[in-house]
């Protein structure tokens, strides 16, 4: 991050360093530089929003810029109008300097909440862990707030599907009763699709740990501040097939510590006096093949949380003794339930 606070009265000034704009020439860039200029710009902005008034300074790379003619640049100006639709920038232009302005928000405006890049809080929709809105974010936060908590789940109840179709408790009771199994032969159908209860993946084997500690944040985030779940590692989701993983190229010993290690440091706010950890159960099936070496299913089975876990801390900065600092998910917290 190459940012530095010039001055914070009257108004705040944050230099963002050099920037390549223009549509034309940001769309030209190799993606790592256009994704880190992005960052870097976006993160200024941020802060600037919730310091409530000032402006951006960045320094075109291009010599021959000109606001009016080349335009900000396709990447920036959506990653803008996602951080906080309802601020009113302003652009400048003076020589090569180019400042974004953030006008004080109108009393029907933010109502104190804090601008924000990512939330990082997940819940499952359909059969896929989706990042709340700012909106939804509120309302679940506001709601357990004034609970004190989420409620045991209840057991869902509901007919036997029927015409083929697979409601979410047949689905969720078939996920169930695979779990509770320890021994699957390679290359069988499963008897279960993907839900809101239920997700499975089959990776490629080099990148398996790779990968599994990617999704692994969202996932449990999504399916612990929905109803629970089940994730499946090494089954295939084109086929309906058990594929496995072998233990050569990613030791089940291994997996289950990078798994722990992954769900222990997900941040969590609690709304209520018990203060409980994120409960789950991490196993593995063998999956077994004549004249083949054995391998491998990770099941893991994430229960309901009584709050609310993030898949990471959200992405959401201020202005503090002339540094930028990002706030801690009890700081942003807060401040959404204020």
């Amino acid at each position: 991050m190459n940012i530095t606070v010039e001055t914070t009265k009257p108004a705040l000034l944050l230099d963002a360093g050099e920037i390549t704009l223009g549509i034309q020439s940001r769309k030209e860039m190799e993606n790592h530089y256009r994704v880190k200029e992005n960052r870097n710009i976006l993160t200024a902005l941020c802060a600037l929003i919730n310091f409530g008034e000032g402006k951006v300074k960045v320094q075109s790379k291009n010599p021959d810029y000109s606001l009016a003619k080349h335009g900000v640049g396709d990447d920036l100006e959506t990653s803008f109008k996602n951080i906080w639709p309802s601020t009113p920038l302003v652009f400048k232009q003076d020589q090569l300097n180019v400042f974004i302005c953030v006008q004080p928000q109108s009393p029907d405006g933010s109502g104190g909440k804090p601008a924000t890049i990512a939330i990082n809080l997940f819940m499952r929709n359909g059969a896929s862990s989706v990042e709340m809105s700012f909106d939804v974010a509120q309302e679940f936060l506001e709601k357990m707030a004034g609970a004190g908590g989420r409620s045991p789940l209840a057991r869902l109840k509901g007919k036997r599907p029927g015409d083929g179709l697979q409601e979410e408790v047949h689905v969720q009771e078939l996920a169930a009763a695979f779990f509770k199994q320890s021994k699957l032969t390679k290359m069988e159908k499963f008897p279960f699709s993907e839900s809101k209860n239920v997700e499975y993946k089959s990776f490629e084997t080099k990148k398996l740990l790779q990968r599994v500690k990617e999704i692994l944040p969202r996932t449990v985030s999504a399916f612990a501040n929905t109803d629970g779940g089940y994730l499946f590692i090494g089954l295939d989701e084109k086929e309906q097939q058990i594929v496995g993983f072998e233990a050569k190229n990613c030791h089940p010993k291994c997996l289950e510590s990078e798994i722990e290690k992954c769900i222990r440091q997900l941040p969590v706010t609690h709304f209520c006096e018990e203060r409980e950890k994120i409960k789950y159960t991490c196993k593995f099936m063998e999956v077994h093949k004549p004249g083949a070496v054995c391998s491998y299913v990770c099941a893991l089975r994430v229960e309901r949380f009584c709050c609310a876990v993030f898949a990471a801390e959200p992405d959401s900065w201020h202005v503090e003794d002339n540094h930028l600092k990002r706030f801690t998910t009890e700081e942003w917290v807060n401040q959404m339930i204020a």
